[in-house]
């Protein structure tokens, strides 16, 4: 949902553990990370997207900003939420003021909801002339959700611009070529693959597969607590050469077989639509970076794997930590600066769901 377009601007992804938060400035048509920064929670603050404590999430974005030095006052937002939808719509050529009317009709006739409470935007994709009709893609999320987030923002004297459906976001920062690409973002709780035939996304999904998995095996193979085994996975594990290791790694192994079943159903069902294999795999989010996954699914998948490069879209991305950790946040932001995602969308595209 896009309201204005910004030279500087703030990037926001809420994960599932943290706020991060990227601010990227455009100078000479080229774009550059300014400052960037995040928050953990200190409690459950937003589950499944739903916010459910709003008074510390202000606290959080207030500090957040503080500690960042943020200049920007304007806001983009990266959103995912188990309560929205998202559509690819063939409607015939429409002028502007009735493809308005046109979309709402469609949401309510797929939904069996009041539209008047679902908070929506498009965006035209194609316009065949020939045929007289226009793809348009669809995303919404509930009213008050929208409202609740919009609020928040104001009155921190912050200007939300951009509220953008985290896989926009994810494909603002991967440039499409020849090759059929395969991108898997690997968060704390679920993963999102995308499955793409040159410029266009055939498939999108969620897998239950997340770095939290990852995190629970280490404990229970080493008798140890949650805290202990994030400690082990990010710090201890790179080093360890001992039998520790083996035995995580082995106990690893049960997991990504879970994770390669599901890669392996969306590549079967990318054939099934296009006829051709993924030529490659790009690796993003938090969990990519996990030892020995990235090794493991080139392996099994007989393809080359490797990590996202921002580079080719940020000049300065090479100052960011960990790329992979803000990249959501900085696709976010990019979508802010009136970014145009280079991507198409397979005709029947869909996923999620509305319920207000």
């Amino acid at each position: 949902m896009r309201f204005k377009n910004n030279k500087s601007i703030v990037g926001i992804d809420f994960g599932t553990y943290a706020i991060k938060a990227a601010e990227i400035e455009i100078r000479e048509n080229e774009k550059y990370v300014k400052r960037f920064g995040s928050v953990v929670y200190s409690e459950s603050v937003i589950e499944n997207g739903e916010i459910q404590n709003v008074p510390l999430l202000s606290e959080l974005i207030s500090n957040l900003w503080k500690e960042s030095k943020f200049e920007s006052k304007d806001v983009a937002i990266s959103w995912k939420s188990e309560n929205e939808f998202v559509r690819v719509l063939t409607l015939p050529l429409l002028s502007d003021r009735e493809l308005y009317e046109a979309v709402k009709l469609e949401i309510s006739s797929r939904y069996e909801v009041d539209v008047d409470l679902v908070a929506f935007d498009y965006a035209v994709l194609d316009r065949d002339e020939k045929n007289q009709e226009m793809k348009v893609l669809v995303a919404g999320i509930p009213k008050e959700s929208a409202s609740t987030i919009f609020n928040i923002f104001k009155e921190l004297n912050l200007r939300l611009k951009t509220l953008e459906p985290e896989f926009i976001c994810q494909l603002n920062l991967l440039k499409p070529d020849k090759d059929n690409l395969m991108l898997l973002n690997i968060g704390a709780k679920v993963t999102t693959l995308y499955i793409c035939k040159e410029d266009v996304v055939n498939v999108i999904r969620t897998l239950r597969f997340g770095g939290d998995d990852i995190t629970q095996v280490i404990a229970s193979t080493l008798n140890v607590s949650v805290e202990e085994a994030e400690k082990w996975k990010r710090d201890i594990f790179p080093q360890e050469v001992g039998y520790s290791k083996i035995m995580v790694s082995e106990a690893l192994l049960n997991t990504f077989l879970t994770l390669l079943r599901e890669i392996n159903r969306s590549i079967d069902y990318f054939y099934q639509l296009t006829y051709v294999y993924p030529s490659r795999i790009i690796l993003d989010g938090g969990g990519s970076l996990t030892i020995g996954l990235r090794d493991y699914l080139a392996r099994e998948l007989s393809l080359p794997v490797d990590i996202l490069d921002l580079n080719s879209i940020i000049k300065n991305s090479i100052d960011l930590p960990n790329p992979n950790l803000y990249s959501i946040a900085v696709g976010a932001a990019l979508s802010g600066s009136g970014y145009k995602c280079p991507y198409k969308f397979l005709d029947n595209l869909e996923f999620g769901r509305i319920s207000v």
